[in-house]
C-alpha cells in the first residue's frame, strides 16, 4: 500500500507524490480533491489519503476521534473516507480552538506530537479536521484525518451527513475491538535488543565482525547503523537475504508479529485476525503475544466459534478449563449452531453381549470408555483424519471391558457387514505399522469434554460428544448396535450356546424356550406362560411363545407387530397388554394387544391405545378389579421418568396420575393389597432399593414410601403369588443376581423377606405366577441369554428346572388377580 500525497501548488495546480507504507500491495487511491476543494482548506494545508491508515469519527457534538484501523468501504451515496491529510514540510495552522488528545495506537515510536482542532464554515459547509506535528528524525510534517470526502468533491461532515455518523458508529464498534484485541508491549523493544546482545556476544546469527587493534566484536549490521551514521557509511552493503520459509503461518499474521518485534505494538482487527495470529504466535513461541491473545479471545465467547477456540494449540490449562466448562453449559446450542458439523466425526458402534444391562450408562462414561480404548489401541502415527473415515466396531463384554469386532473369532450367522469389518482389520494388521500402539509409546490427550444422549435427529441409544485426542479436536457419535425391527444384523458373537449345555434350535429339549429372550414381556393367559419379544445375543425379536404345563411343552404364537424389547406387560382380564419399549434404534409409544378365543386354534394382536409419550424400561400392571392399567417411570429423552399413566377399559386415551416421588427406569411394577406398587430400577445410573406405593381408587393421590429391597437393583421381574409380592433376579450394576425375595404383612405392615434362590443368575426375566406355581423364564446370566425355565412350587421350596408331576388335566382358568402375575422387564 501506499500514500498518496496531493500537494497544492501555484495556481491551484494539484501534484501526486507516492510514499511507501506499511504494506507492499499494490497502491490504493483515494479520493482527489479538486482545487476547488482545497480552496475551502487553509492555505497552509497540503493533503493526503492514506488508505488504512486512520479513520476519523465525527459525533454529534463535534468531536473527532482518531482511530487506526482499516478503511471502511463506500456509503449508499457512493461516499469514501479520506483517511488523512497530510501538511509535509510546512508548519502547522496558528488559529486552534481546543486541543484533542489522539488514541494512544496512533504514536509512532518516540515521536513527539500535538493535535489542534479546527472548525472552518464556508458556504454553509462546516467540516472538521486534525492537525497533528510530527517530528520524526529531522523532519516534520502534520496529519491532518479528514471526516468524510466523496466522488463528487464534496466535504461532509457534522450534522449535514447522517450516513456518515451511521458508518461512523460502526466505526466506533470496530475501534473498540480492535483496541480491546490488540497489544501495545512497552518493553517488548527492550527484551529483543537485549535477546539480540545476548545471542551477538555468543556469536550466534550476528552478521558482521568489527577489528580494533586486533579485537573481533560480533554485532548486526541493523543494529550498527541505526546507532551510528558514520559506521552506516563504513559497512559494505550487504548481500541479498536468503528467504528462509515459514511453514503454517499465514503472511499477514507474520508481518503483524515481526511489526510487534521491532515496536512492541501488535494490530488486531477482529477476532478472525485475532485467531490466526493466535496461531502464528503459538507457532513461533512468541509467548507474550499469544498469552495476551488468549485471553482477549476468551473474554467474547459465543457457542458459534468456542469450538474453533478450543482448537487452537498450547492452550494454558485454566483457558481449556474455560472452555471446556462452557462447551459442557452450552452443547445443545453449539449442536444447533452446526458448530459441530465443521469438526472430524469420529464414529462408533458398540455391541453389547448383555443387551439387558446397557443403554443407559451416562452419556460421557460412554463416550469416555470408547474413546479411551480408541487411543490405547491405535498407533501413535494414525492420524485423526485415518480414525475418522471408518466407522470403528467395538464388543461390550459382561465385564464393561471393550473389543475390537475384528478380534471376535467367526460364527455361522455372522451379518455379511461384520465379516467385511473383519476383513479390514486383518488388512491393516497386516499393513505397514499395524497393529495396536506400542507399550513405550504415548498415549496422548483423550478427553471428554462434553458428552449428550440422543438429541436432534441422533435417535436413542446414540451419544454425541466434543473429544480432545492427541491435540486435535474431534466430534464422535456413539451408538449402541442392536437388530432393526425386520430381523437380526448378525449372528452369535464367539458362538454362545445354552448354559445347560443344549441347543434350542437344534430341538436338544423341550422345556426351554425356542430362543434365549432378556428383556422380554411375559404373563400367564387362560392357563398358559405366554412370553413375547426381548432381545437375543444379537437382534431385537417380535416373535411370541406359550408354555403349555400340561404337556410341558412351548408352542409358537403370531408375531408381534413390531419387534420390541425393554417393555412391561400386563394381564387384563383375557388380553396380555405390551407397553413400548425400544425397537433397538428408537423408543416406542404404540401399545400391542394379544388376544386369544375358544373358538380359534391361536390368537391374534391388535393395536392398542398409543403412549402420549414414547418409552422404555416402564414398569406396569394389571388392577382387575378396578379394570384399569398402570405403567409408572421408564426412560425417555435420556433421563429417567417420574410420569405414571392410566389406562381404564373401554377409554381412547390414557389419563395422568399421581407422579412418582423419584425419576426410576428399569424398575417393576404389580398391584398387590390394593396398592399400586413401583420396586427398585435406577435413576439414569445407580441402581436404587427404594420401593413406592400407591392406594388404589379414591385413595390415588399421592405416592407413598414403601420397604427398601434387601438389595438395590434393576431389571427384576416382578409378580403376585400366594398372597405375597415377589421379586426376582435383576442386576446391581456389575452382576447378575440370584435373589428372591416376598414382600409380606400387608401394606401397613409390609417387610421383605428373603426367599429361594434361582438356580440361574438372571437380569431382565419374565416371572409370572401360573397357577400354584411361580415361572421365572429368560434373562441374561452374566455370559448367557437364556432359553431355559425355572419353576417354583412353595416359597420355602427350591427353584428346579422340572416340570410339576402335580400340574392338572386341564387348562388352568384364572380366577384370582393374585395368582396371574405381570412381568416388569428391562
Amino acid at each position: 500500500m501506499q500514500a498518496i500525497i496531493t500537494t497544492r501548488a501555484r495556481e491551484n495546480k494539484i501534484q501526486q507524490y507516492f510514499l511507501p507504507s506499511r504494506s507492499n500491495k499494490t497502491p490504493v487511491r483515494g479520493v482527489r480533491m479538486t482545487a476547488a476543494m482545497l480552496n475551502k482548506l487553509p492555505r497552509s494545508v497540503i493533503s493526503i489519503s492514506v488508505m488504512g491508515l486512520s479513520r476519523v469519527v465525527l459525533t454529534e457534538e463535534n468531536k473527532l476521534i482518531v482511530d487506526e484501523g482499516q478503511a471502511s468501504g463506500s456509503s449508499a451515496r457512493g461516499a469514501v473516507r479520506a483517511q488523512c491529510v497530510v501538511c509535509a514540510g510546512l508548519g502547522a495552522v496558528s488559529s486552534s480552538s481546543r486541543t484533542m488528545k489522539t488514541h494512544e495506537d496512533y504514536r509512532n515510536g518516540d515521536g513527539k506530537y500535538t493535535t489542534d482542532t479546527h472548525t472552518h464554515t464556508h458556504t454553509h459547509t462546516s467540516y472538521t479536521y486534525c492537525n497533528t506535528r510530527h517530528e520524526v528524525a529531522g523532519l516534520h510534517y502534520i496529519s491532518v484525518p479528514m471526516i468524510m470526502v466523496d466522488s463528487g468533491g464534496s466535504i461532509e461532515g457534522g450534522a449535514n451527513s447522517a450516513a456518515s455518523r451511521s458508518d461512523d458508529s460502526e466505526g466506533e464498534e470496530t475501534s473498540a475491538l480492535e483496541q480491546e484485541l490488540s497489544l501495545e508491549d512497552r518493553d517488548a523493544p527492550a527484551r529483543v535488543l537485549h535477546a539480540l546482545n545476548a545471542l551477538r556476544k555468543a556469536r550466534q546469527h550476528y552478521d558482521v565482525l568489527l577489528t580494533a587493534a586486533g579485537e573481533e566484536v560480533a554485532a548486526h549490521r541493523a543494529v550498527l547503523a541505526a546507532c551510528s551514521p558514520r559506521l552506516l557509511t563504513l559497512l559494505e552493503p550487504a548481500a541479498p537475504a536468503g528467504a528462509v520459509r515459514v511453514p503454517g503461518v499465514e503472511p499477514d499474521a507474520l508481518r503483524e508479529l515481526v511489526e510487534y518485534a521491532y515496536t512492541g505494538r501488535l494490530r488486531v482487527k477482529d477476532a478472525g485476525s485475532a485467531r490466526r495470529l493466535y496461531r502464528a504466535a503459538a507457532a513461533l513461541r512468541v509467548e507474550p503475544a499469544r498469552s495476551h491473545l488468549a485471553d482477549r479471545l476468551l473474554r467474547r465467547l459465543t457457542p458459534h466459534d468456542c469450538l474453533s477456540l478450543r482448537a487452537l494449540p498450547d492452550l494454558a490449562d485454566h483457558h481449556r478449563a474455560l472452555l471446556d466448562a462452557f462447551i459442557e453449559k452450552n452443547f445443545d446450542e453449539i449442536c444447533e449452531s452446526g458448530a459441530l458439523a465443521a469438526l472430524p466425526l469420529i464414529k462408533i458402534e458398540l455391541l453389547r453381549e448383555t443387551s439387558a444391562e446397557g443403554g443407559e450408562e451416562a452419556p460421557a462414561a460412554v463416550a469416555d470408555a470408547a474413546l479411551t480404548w480408541l487411543r490405547d489401541h491405535t498407533p501413535v502415527h494414525v492420524d485423526l483424519e485415518e480414525l475418522c473415515s471408518r466407522t470403528h466396531l467395538l464388543f461390550v463384554d459382561v465385564k464393561g471391558e471393550l473389543r475390537d469386532c475384528g478380534e471376535l473369532p467367526a460364527a455361522r450367522g455372522d451379518a455379511p457387514e461384520l465379516e467385511e469389518y473383519r476383513r479390514e482389520a486383518r488388512e491393516r494388521e497386516r499393513g505397514p505399522g499395524g497393529g495396536g500402539r506400542g507399550e513405550d509409546e504415548p498415549a496422548g490427550e483423550c478427553t471428554v469434554i462434553a458428552a449428550r444422549a440422543g438429541g436432534a435427529g441422533a435417535g436413542a441409544g446414540v451419544t454425541r460428544a466434543v473429544v480432545a485426542l492427541r491435540g486435535r479436536l474431534a466430534a464422535a457419535r456413539v451408538a449402541w448396535r442392536t437388530g432393526g425391527a425386520e430381523g437380526p444384523r448378525g449372528g452369535r458373537l464367539g458362538g454362545a450356546r445354552d448354559p445347560e449345555g443344549a441347543d434350542p434350535a437344534a430341538g436338544d429339549t423341550s422345556v426351554h424356550m425356542s430362543v434365549g429372550r432378556c428383556a422380554l414381556g411375559a404373563a400367564a393367559l387362560r392357563g398358559r406362560l405366554v412370553v413375547c419379544g426381548g432381545y437375543d445375543s444379537a437382534r431385537v425379536l417380535r416373535t411370541a411363545e406359550a408354555y403349555d404345563p400340561v404337556s410341558n411343552t412351548w408352542a409358537a404364537l403370531p408375531d408381534m407387530k413390531r419387534a420390541r424389547a425393554r417393555f412391561p406387560a400386563a394381564r387384563l382380564g383375557d388380553a396380555l397388554y405390551v407397553f413400548g419399549g425400544s425397537d433397538g434404534q428408537t423408543e416406542l409409544d404404540s401399545v400391542d394387544v394379544y388376544e386369544e378365543r375358544s373358538e380359534a386354534p391361536c390368537g391374534a394382536w391388535r393395536a392398542g391405545v398409543r403412549l402420549p409419550l414414547a418409552r422404555s424400561h416402564a414398569a406396569a400392571a394389571a388392577d382387575e378389579a378396578r379394570g384399569q392399567l398402570w405403567l409408572a417411570g421408564g426412560w425417555a429423552g435420556g433421563r429417567a421418568l417420574r410420569s405414571v399413566l392410566r389406562l381404564a377399559a373401554g377409554d381412547s386415551c390414557w389419563a395422568e396420575g399421581p407422579p412418582l416421588r423419584c425419576g426410576r427406569s428399569q424398575c417393576a411394577g404389580v398391584v398387590w393389597d390394593d396398592q399400586l406398587w413401583v420396586f427398585g430400577g435406577c435413576d439414569s445410573w445407580n441402581c436404587v432399593a427404594s420401593t413406592e406405593r400407591l392406594p388404589l381408587g379414591e385413595d390415588a393421590v399421592s405416592w407413598l414410601e414403601g420397604p427398601a429391597l434387601p438389595t438395590a437393583r434393576r431389571s427384576m421381574g416382578a409378580a403376585v403369588w400366594r398372597g405375597r409380592a415377589v421379586a426376582a433376579g435383576g442386576s446391581a450394576g456389575s452382576a447378575s443376581l440370584r435373589d428372591t425375595a416376598f414382600l409380606e404383612g400387608g401394606a401397613g405392615q409390609a417387610r421383605w423377606r428373603a426367599g429361594p434362590s434361582l438356580r440361574r443368575p438372571r437380569a431382565a426375566p419374565a416371572l409370572a405366577a401360573l397357577g400354584p406355581s411361580l415361572v421365572a423364564a429368560g434373562g441374561f446370566s452374566g455370559k448367557h441369554f437364556l432359553a431355559c425355565v425355572e419353576v417354583l412350587h412353595e416359597p420355602d421350596g427350591e427353584w428346579t428346572m422340572l416340570r410339576d408331576p402335580r400340574a392338572p388335566p386341564a387348562p388352568l382358568t384364572p380366577h384370582k388377580a393374585e395368582e396371574n402375575g405381570v412381568s416388569c422387564v428391562e
